[in-house]
């Protein structure tokens, strides 16, 4: 998994306040990142026994979706922070994300 100082130091060249609230962005983003893997342990869909054929969707399913949603604009807000500075750290940093989400 990759370290919260990796994504940080994307941001090494950004001014001071930008700066704190990306550091700040990224360990919301982390946070979110391992509560989602965490709830992916949980069933998604209750199958009633009465009725076999009507399902719900379970308090994790609705936290997952939450919770990716969160994750996306965590990840939008970072980009865009970057997009000031230099285009290909804000392609390796949607690498890291991918990475960082698929460990």
């Amino acid at each position: 998994m990759l370290k919260i100082e990796e994504l940080q130091a994307f941001f090494k060249n950004v001014d001071k306040d930008k700066r704190q609230f990306a550091f700040d962005t990224i360990d919301e983003y982390v946070f979110f990142v391992k509560k989602l893997e965490e709830l992916k342990e949980y069933p998604l869909i209750e199958v009633s026994n009465k009725k076999p054929a009507m399902q719900r969707v379970t308090a994790a399913g609705k936290l997952i979706k939450d919770y990716s949603q969160v994750i996306d604009a965590k990840r939008g807000t970072l980009l865009r922070i970057l997009s000031g500075i230099e285009s290909t750290d804000a392609d390796k940093l949607r690498e890291m994300f991918k990475e960082f989400e698929n460990d």
